[in-house]
């Protein structure tokens, strides 16, 4: 079926190339070829129809062939076979001039897309046919010719590219091996970077195609300018690149062409544009996709990212469409073809970089080319390696099979440029496989890296540079250090890889040891040091990196690097287009899902932690194995079974095997059992003797000791025959032999032993030693000649002495064996590259790691992990950077170290390891220089200004390291004042000094200026000039002692090198404190705090800089949140408050200047109601005010406040408080000045201000009050008290008229009542604001006012203490209608009731601790008794009169009253009962009409009480009890004459008692005096209201008397007492009867009482027996007479020795008669008065008592005559009446 059109695209390429071959085929072998060629031309240029095949291939003709036209023309098999085939011939002629043509058509066919379907020899014949096609072009090459060459490569590449030609299997790595060979071949420099472009650009398609599973994915031409390596140093215009790029460029854009012919392709070489849409997803099979997660198919855009790439939106769909017609099993075939061709590829290359040249070319690069090709080519594809090949298990196989071989093949050798490459690929996968390889690298690192690092000395400057080169790379990406921290450091079965490194950098940091050879010379020495630094430094950023991108944290110094990496692609390390730059995240990426189990933080502080615990108990063991074994079974690290230990002492790296010999060799019970369980735990089944033995001493080495030896071999020997029952007749047989085996061995292997043993000896050596008999002569012959052979030694004995001698921790690894078999190269001649055994121990070596560490990959999520990390490498770090820090001048190195500090600082601040902090800090700190500051040089200004730049990017994680900061700060600007030459604080603030130190200062030699800016003289300099030590030199600075010129001269450079820091940078410090967090602005604060304590201590210099610097911060920092700004003003208030108490009077005044600007800042804010914020502000001033010493601060602090409240009045809310506290201070000073001024200033804002005083809370008012009460207790002026009183008394009347503030008002009237701020509560507790409910608002604003009046009646002045008392009368009278009974309550309560407490408790309080009492106690007898007389009294009537005048409200405060008064009464002192009593008669008198019954009652009781309270106790007289009812005070002002008296110690006793009772005596004279007032007022108030009194109330009267009479009747008839009271007769002038007026007075009382009762009959009489009462009352009168008038009568007629004393006794008992009469004769006229019935029945009882009193002798005849009255007038009746 050929085509209508003649001219056919197709047709038209291959005619062409026909005709030129049949043009260059004259010759005679290439008729055929040309015969063929012509055929085909005629039939593709002839118009005819006929098909090309000849006729009888008919039935073929309709299988479709690779060929088809871009139209309508479709190829079966038979015709394309027909226009392929002479294209294949010529190929094959190897004459130049006719393969070009052809091959250059078959580039073209594939390019112009006419070659479809799969090349692959093994398929069908569509798809060998296509296989011979590429194979012909694949044999062009041996032509050697250059433009051939090209051409070759062309058409490989078109091939390989193009997507409708599919090269699979066999056939891809034919082309790979082409251009492979000519690369090697070819000796046209530009067709070997032709050839390898070509492979690079090939193996990009492969693997692109691999991840993506489809041969439709976009792939961009690579950029040949990365590839050219220095070899190619001909190409110096870079025409060379230019060519190459441009091949590549155009094969790839060709085949696009075909692709997408609509759309002109756009390559854009240049950078890339970040954003690239794969079509993968679109277009992969479905069936595919189940394998693969999303994960995964987001991971292969990754792969993308960083490709050269062209806007491929427009071809996208197209692509989709084209692909998704195919056949589904087709794809999943190509799936897994792709996956095929990328295995092949990769296999083949890892073979070829394995490929040995002959020993000749080790060491020349040209025949290494090969090698070195293949592992560029292995470089590249690692490093972009996509996710299929990251994750997918065949390919990991693939590099733990081939690469990892390949790997330790080249790391070992001599030639750089492999061992370059070999890292490279190995940083390849650390950085991106460490998730599947992880015992891989666990074994690669210590021996590719580590082993190179740890070499200080004499190591191959080359491979260290690249090695360190390698670590900085790898710190690129965060997370794999700290991946690699926690699979390897926190993992028990692997090496401290991390550790290590660090280590290992630090001492190439720190260079050669002195005294040690080495091979380096001093440049390269000093270039190996400054990379190591840049490695740490590197490590440090990583790690900040990393936790920064956890903590999401942003960067402030990486964001800029970072950037710059990924646009840039580095050149050297990338040498294609498929740059990926988001390395870090890619990386980050794969590992968290190459996890299986999450990184569980726990688990690996635990892992860490036993970790580090079992390297203890391992190099315990190392020193004393028993102690180590103790170890560890107290740490749980190893059980306490001989079977645990055994398994221990055999499977844990580390340990010393010779100690381990020793060990299990010794008799120690224990020990024994270990050994038991060491030999019982291997299996012998089936091994050979010797291979036996040879397994068994693996593992230690044998002791020396014979013993030891013997018990070991003995147990062997058990064993062996266990396990091989059948070997030998018994264990003794095995016992002897194994001794034979060690001895051969050491003989054979030992060259101290000159006289080998022969084969013979050994065996007549162990003749008869099985059971007598021999062994077998050939057994013993073959176990001779092995061990001849082939030592017998432990694993470690492998070790090259080499090894030994370098690196020790290669034995931690178990590693020891596969280094010496690399490295022992160097020493012997014997190749071993690619010795079978190295290759079987390597892979022992890898699954024993694996087995061990079970291969779990964490990947590292939780920054705890970094915590770990730096306690590992803190100390390396701080020594790496510190020491060239302080002995290196080069600025790169300098640069780096401070580099270094400021990642060190930063990741240990945040993660809050204070000790590391500070370590890194105050090692930088000192670094400045800036104590010393003659020293500074420009490396200190650099350090000056990393620490400017840490304050400012660390600020919130510093916490208390930035005290050093600001102590540099303060220090640096210190030396930048001197420099401008103005003069140091210390001129202001210095403590004066006395005049000869001033003139001397005067007189000092001539003084050059520091610098022209300013009169700075050197004196100030010299104090700074002296070299201190950091921590030694306060920030003051130190005293100087002589200073050299040259020392001046110094510092005044210095000082101008200071300039280059700008104090702007400095001030940024500060200013930017507001963008400080909460927590760290506080820190910030104390730190400050701190330095400014520091620099104002400094005696000879101090400073207020950092006090400045206080003030600005506080007022940058004003706006913060109320929580924040308390706590930092809870740190400046204390500091506030130290400094205003500073002995130096300068700086206090400055400090409390500072306080007033802040405060007045503050005060413009708004405070709302019951807010404490001001309070707090202004307390420093407060406490200050009381504490300091200096007049001057004192008034300093008062104009403070004063001019706060004239200027910011509006706003002062809590602040008030604070105020009148600094003023009521100032009222008790000892200066006047400051009392006058404080209250001039309470004047005014009395007068003024008050409604805002009053507006904010009640509190805010009492403070007020007490100031003034504070002012009225001036000692200096009476008028300021009084003032102070009429205050008081303008504030009560600014009170009534309730000018309180609008505000206050409005916002209470909202509240509802009262402000809840300040409830009041009663005694009870009870809050009794609710309780003033219909009254004004403000009425509990006269508390404060009435209490602070109430205290001022004790003051001792007469005039204060009358007008305060006046006042708060007044006050009460004129305002006490607006009180509600609950605030009644509390004013008697809290304010009436206190002026009389300490009048209750006792005239003369002994030392009480309250106010009042200490101000009575200050008062001498004199005023006490004028404070009783005027005062009390006038308090006590004025209380009363209140009570009357506010009956109504107050009535039931009754009993309080009532109570007040009668305690006056009980106090044993007539004056104060007096006052009581009168106090009470005036209540009574003003208040009784408006009583009731149930009030009258209480009066009644309460006079009762009293009655009973006030009995005279006479019982001391007559018991003679020391103290019996004394009263102190009655003691001391009645008994001081007497004990001033007695001095001796016998008669002490005696007068004390004689004191005592002198003190009673008075007392009861006193009380005696006090019950003839209460009756006297009883009667009083009687007479007044005896109409009110109901029978009931005037019957409690009635008992109260009653009771006292007959107290005093019992007292007057006790003779004992009266024989007592004579003794003491002159002294206490009693009358005989002491209580005989009493006595009459109170039954005359009584009977006057009944008597009215009887008469008046009030109300609820009835209820009351009065007359049996009365009856009750005379007989009791009469007897009493009738037995003291027979007393009398017994003494006349006692006997005679008595005579003496009867005349006085008889006189005094007839005036006691006489004064006892007129009540008998009252008595008797009572008894009349009963009427008639009760007379006549009470008779009975009276008569006798009246016979009795006709016999008795009287003291007057009144009594005879009554009694005559009423015999005649009422007896006498009744008698004659009853006859």
């Amino acid at each position: 079926m050929a085509s209508s059109e003649a001219d056919s695209r197709l047709s038209q390429v291959v005619a062409l190339a026909l005709e030129k071959i049949i043009k260059n085929a004259s010759w005679r072998k290439h008729s055929k070829l040309a015969h063929q060629c012509k055929a085909l031309l005629e039939r593709l240029t002839s118009p005819s129809d006929s098909p090309l095949a000849s006729p009888d291939s008919e039935p073929e003709s309709s299988i479709p062939g690779p060929l088809h036209d871009g139209g309508a023309v479709e190829y079966s098999l038979v015709e394309s076979e027909f226009i392929l085939s002479p294209l294949i011939n010529a190929c094959a002629t190897a004459f130049n001039k006719i393969v070009d043509p052809a091959v250059d058509c078959i580039q073209k066919l594939i390019a112009y897309g006419y070659l479809r379907g799969e090349a692959d020899p093994s398929g069908g014949p569509e798809a060998q046919l296509l296989s011979k096609l590429i194979e012909s072009v694949c044999k062009c090459h041996d032509l050697s010719d250059d433009a051939i060459e090209l051409l070759v490569l062309k058409t490989l590449l078109s091939a390989v590219t193009s997507v409708s030609l599919r090269i699979h299997g066999d056939c891809l790595l034919q082309i790979v091996r082409t251009c492979y060979d000519i690369y090697l071949g070819s000796k046209n420099v530009v067709n070997q970077t032709t050839a390898k472009a070509s492979l690079v650009q090939m193996l990009v398609i492969v693997f692109r195609r691999m991840e993506a599973d489809s041969s439709a994915v976009p792939v961009q031409p690579i950029v040949v300018a990365e590839l050219m390596e220095p070899i190619e140093k001909s190409d110096a215009d870079g025409s060379m690149a230019q060519f190459v790029q441009g091949f590549i460029t155009k094969i790839m854009q060709d085949i696009d062409g075909v692709l997408n012919p609509v759309t002109p392709s756009r390559v854009s070489l240049g950078g890339h544009d970040g954003a690239f849409e794969t079509t993968a997803v679109e277009t992969t099979n479905p069936a595919d996709l189940l394998d693969s997660t999303d994960k995964d198919m987001l991971d292969a855009k990754y792969w993308e990212i960083s490709m050269y790439k062209t806007a491929l939106e427009g071809r996208k769909g197209e692509l989709a469409d084209g692909e998704a017609d195919r056949d589904e099993d087709l794809e999943v075939q190509i799936g897994n073809k792709f996956k095929r061709d990328a295995f092949l590829v990769f296999r083949a290359l890892c073979k070829l970089s394995m490929k040995t040249p002959p020993k000749e070319a080790l060491a020349d690069p040209l025949l290494m080319r090969g090698k070195i090709v293949a592992l560029e080519l292995l470089k590249i594809l690692l490093e972009n390696a996509g996710t299929v090949f990251r994750t997918s298990e065949r390919f990991l196989g693939a590099i733990k099979q081939y690469l990892c071989l390949s790997l330790l093949k080249n790391s070992a050798s001599t030639l750089m440029i492999v061992f370059q490459l070999s890292c490279s690929i190995f940083i390849s996968l650390v950085s991106r496989f460490r998730a599947g390889l992880k015992a891989e690298i666990g074994v690669f690192f210590p021996m590719i890296v580590l082993r190179v690092l740890e070499n200080v000395a004499q190591p191959n400057f080359q491979q260290k540079m690249i090695v360190l080169r390698f670590l900085d790379k790898l710190c690129l990406d965060s997370q794999t250090l700290v991946d690699i921290f926690i699979n390897y450091d926190c993992d028990v079965n692997s090496s401290n890889i991390f550790e290590r490194m660090v280590n290992g950098l630090l001492k190439t940091a720190q260079g050669v040891p002195p005294g040690v050879a080495t091979t380096l010379l001093p440049p390269q020495e000093s270039t190996m040091k400054l990379e190591a630094m840049r490695c740490l430094v590197a490590i440090l950023r990583s790690m900040g990196d990393w936790m920064n991108k956890q903590l999401r944290i942003p960067d402030p110094y990486s964001t800029k690097r970072f950037e710059d990496v990924e646009n840039s692609p580095e050149p050297g390390n990338v040498p294609m287009a498929i740059v990926n730059g988001d390395e870090p995240a890619e990386g980050s990426d794969s590992h968290s899902e190459a996890s299986n189990e999450a990184s569980d933080v726990l688990t690996i502080e635990q892992r860490r932690a036993y970790k580090l615990e079992l390297q203890e108990g391992i190099s315990l063991f190392n020193r004393k194995p028993k102690k180590g074994i103790e170890f560890l079974i107290k740490a749980n690290k190893v059980g306490d079974s001989p079977e645990e230990i055994a398994a221990f002492l055999k499977n844990a790296s580390d340990l010393n095997k010779t100690l381990i010999g020793d060990y299990l060799g010794e008799r120690e019970d224990l020990s024994l059992k270990v050994m038991h369980a060491y030999v019982d735990s291997f299996d012998f089944q089936g091994m050979e003797f010797d291979e036996a033995i040879r397994a068994f001493l693996q593992g230690f080495r044998l002791p020396g000791e014979a013993q030891k030896i013997d018990r070991i071999m003995e147990k062997f020997a058990e064993r062996y025959c266990k396990c091989n029952p059948k070997a030998f007749t018994s264990a003794d047989t095995a016992y002897v032999l194994a001794y034979s085996v060690i001895m051969l061995n050491t003989d054979s292997h030992n060259p101290m032993v000159k006289n080998k043993m022969s084969a013979d000896d050994f065996i007549r050596n162990n003749r008869g030693i099985d059971d007598g008999k021999d062994l077998p002569e050939e057994y013993l012959r073959s176990l001779f000649e092995r061990i001849s052979r082939n030592e017998i030694k432990m694993k470690e004995d492998d070790l090259s002495l080499h090894q030994k001698q370098s690196v020790n921790s290669n034995r931690i690894l178990g590693l020891d064996n596969i280094l010496n078999i690399v490295i022992r190269k160097r020493d012997e001649d014997q190749h071993m590259e690619t010795s079978d055994d190295l290759i079987r121990h390597m892979q022992e070596q890898f699954k024993e790691k694996a087995r061990k560490s079970k291969s779990v990959y964490y990947a590292a999520t939780d920054v705890v992990i970094l915590r770990f990390m730096i306690e590992v490498c803190w100390a390396p770090m701080l020594a790496a950077f510190s020491v060239p820090l302080d002995q290196s001048d080069d600025e790169v190195v300098i640069a780096l170290c401070l580099e270094g500090f400021r990642y060190a600082i930063h990741v240990t601040a945040v993660m809050s390891m204070k000790t590391h902090r500070d370590a890194f800090v105050t090692s930088l700190a000192k670094f400045t220089s800036l104590h010393s500051p003659a020293d500074i040089k420009q490396k200190n200004i650099y350090a000056i200004k990393a620490i400017v730049t840490i304050a400012d990017e660390d600020g919130n994680y510093l916490r208390e390291a930035w005290e050093h900061i600001l102590t540099c700060v303060s220090r640096f600007e210190h030396l930048h004042l001197l420099g401008e030459g103005a003069p140091p604080d210390a001129t202001f603030f210095a403590f004066p000094q006395d005049e000869s130190e001033k003139s001397k200062q005067a007189k000092s030699t001539n003084l050059p200026i520091l610098n022209k800016k300013g009169q700075g003289k050197i004196q100030y300099a010299a104090a700074s000039v002296m070299r201190g030590s950091y921590d030694g030199a306060g920030i003051g600075g130190n005293s100087a002692g002589a200073v050299t010129s040259e020392q001046v001269d110094n510092l005044v450079s210095n000082l101008n090198m200071l300039e280059q820091v700008g104090s702007s940078e400095m001030n940024r410090i500060f200013t930017r404190s507001q963008k400080l967090n909460s927590e760290a602005i506080i820190d910030f604060v104390k730190a400050l705090c701190k330095v400014s304590m520091e620099e104002l201590r400094s005696t000879s210099d101090p400073r207020v800089f950092s006090l400045t610097k206080i003030v600005e911060i506080a007022h940058y920092n004003m706006n913060r949140i109320r929580l924040v700004w308390s706590s930092i003003w809870h740190v400046l208030s204390n500091f506030f408050v130290t400094i205003g108490c500073s002995e130096n009077l300068s700086i206090a005044i400055f400090a409390m200047d500072s306080l007033r600007q802040l405060s007045m800042k503050f005060l413009e804010r708004e405070e709302l109601a019951n807010y404490n914020f001001q309070n707090e502000f202004m307390k420093p001033f407060v406490i200050v005010m009381r504490k300091s010493s200096a007049v001057e601060i004192r008034e300093l602090i008062i104009r403070c406040v004063s001019q706060m409240v004239l200027s910011r009045v509006n706003n002062v809310k809590s602040g008030w408080k604070s105020m009148f506290m600094v003023f009521a201070t100032a009222a008790y000073d000892n200066h006047k000045n400051i009392v006058l001024l404080a209250f001039e200033i309470m004047e005014k804002i009395i007068r003024d201000y008050f409604p805002y005083i009053t507006e904010t809370e009640t509190t805010t008012f009492t403070d007020c009050v007490n100031c003034l009460v504070a002012f009225t207790n001036s000692r200096y002026n009476k008028d300021i008290s009084l003032n102070a009183i009429a205050f008081l008394r303008f504030c009560a009347a600014k009170l009534a008229e309730g000018d309180l503030g609008s505000s206050s008002k409005k916002k209470e009237k909202e509240n509802g009542k009262v402000s809840p701020s300040s409830p009041h509560k009663g005694k009870d507790g009870r809050q009794e604001n609710g309780e003033l409910i219909d009254k004004d608002d403000h009425l509990y604003f006269w508390f404060p006012l009435l209490a602070g009046l109430s205290e001022l009646s004790f003051d001792p002045r007469p005039e204060i203490r009358k007008n305060a008392l006046e006042l708060l009368f007044e006050t009460l009278r004129n305002h006490g209608h607006l009180f509600s009974l609950p605030l009644w309550e509390r004013v008697f309560e809290s304010v009436l009731f206190p002026i009389f407490d300490y009048v209750r408790h006792g005239i003369d309080p002994a030392g009480g601790d309250s106010n009042e009492e200490g101000i009575v106690n200050d008062m001498d007898e004199l005023d006490q008794d004028a404070w009783l007389y005027e005062t009390c009294t006038l308090a006590l009537q004025l209380v009363v009169d209140l009570f009357v005048n506010f009956y109504n409200t107050v009535h039931p405060l009754l009993r309080k009253v009532l109570s007040l008064l009668i305690s006056f009464i009980k106090r044993p002192h007539q004056s104060l009962a007096g006052i009581g009593t009168a106090a009470f008669v005036r209540l009574m008198s003003n208040a009784g009409d408006l009583f009731s019954e149930e009030k009258w009652l209480e009066v009644g009781y309460s006079l009762k009480e009293a009655a009973n309270a006030t009995l005279p106790d006479f019982s001391c007289v007559v018991s003679g009890d020391n103290m019996a009812g004394t009263n102190e005070h009655a003691l001391n002002s009645q008994g001081n004459e007497a004990s001033a008296g007695s001095d001796t110690s016998q008669g002490g006793s005696e007068s004390l008692r004689t004191q005592h009772i002198y003190a009673s005596l008075s007392e009861a004279k006193c009380r005696a005096a006090v019950q003839l007032l209460l009756i006297q007022a009883m009667m009083e108030i009687y007479n007044m209201y005896r109409t009110h009194l109901s029978a009931k109330n005037t019957l409690v009267l009635y008992e109260a008397i009653h009771d006292v009479a007959s107290h005093a009747h019992r007292i007057n008839i006790d003779s004992p007492l009266q024989s007592k009271l004579q003794e003491f007769g002159p002294m206490i002038q009693m009358q005989d009867p002491p209580l005989l007026r009493l006595e009459n007075e109170a039954y005359q009382f009584c009977l006057t009482l009944l008597q009215n009762l009887i008469l008046d009959r009030p109300p609820r009489y009835e209820e009351v027996e009065v007359e049996s009462h009365l009856v009750d009352l005379c007989q009791e009168v009469l007897m009493f007479y009738i037995e003291t008038a027979r007393s009398g009568q017994t003494s006349e007629t006692s006997p005679e020795e008595q005579s003496q004393w009867l005349i006085p006794s008889v006189s005094g008992k007839r005036r006691e008669l006489a004064s006892r009469a007129p009540l008998i004769v009252a008595t008797l006229q009572a008894i009349c008065s009963l009427g008639d019935t009760l007379f006549e029945k009470n008779l009975v009882q009276f008569f006798p008592l009246l016979s009795s009193l006709i016999s008795c002798e009287h003291g007057s005849n009144e009594v005879q005559v009554a009694l005559s009255d009423m015999l005649s007038s009422s007896v006498g009746p009744v008698l004659l009446r009853s006859c």
